[in-house]
């Protein structure tokens, strides 16, 4: 069901990106609510893991962070984790680039890189940010 509700913010996302009208309906949804579920699931899904979390060994070497990925639960809980960030970040870009008057293509071409890629996608936009500047005016619509 996560995947589906992130899946389907996504496209909300991307929507948001080219029909202005309904920005401020959808960016409290994309960037607050369903973040904060997934969150909230992320969280339910530690607790149920906690018998495999071994602190501070699952997360500061690759055999921990292997170990923890064998078991459905600690498991469950990174998937979470990369879609709940993930989405944040992409909101967060969308709501940046077009503040600081970015062109939507270049935020576009962005956001598959996020969704998929994580902090690939953070990345490019940083560079695309960067190399666009304040150019452009923002768009207020």
């Amino acid at each position: 069901l996560t995947k589906y509700l992130a899946l389907a913010s996504w496209v909300l996302l991307l929507l948001s990106l080219f029909m202005p009208k309904t920005r401020s309906a959808i960016w409290p949804i994309t960037q607050w609510i369903v973040p904060a579920i997934l969150c909230l699931c992320y969280i339910l899904m530690v607790w149920l893991g906690r018998p495999y979390l071994h602190l501070p060994h699952s997360f500061v070497d690759h055999q921990g962070v292997q170990d923890l990925y064998a078991n459905d639960g600690p498991l469950t809980a990174s998937w979470l984790h990369f879609l709940s960030f993930d989405l944040f970040v992409g909101s967060w870009m969308v709501r940046d680039g077009l503040e600081r008057g970015m062109p939507k293509l270049l935020i576009f071409v962005c956001l598959p890189f996020t969704f998929i890629f994580g902090p690939s996608g953070l990345l490019l936009y940083i560079l695309l940010h960067q190399f666009h500047g304040r150019r452009g005016a923002p768009d207020a619509g």
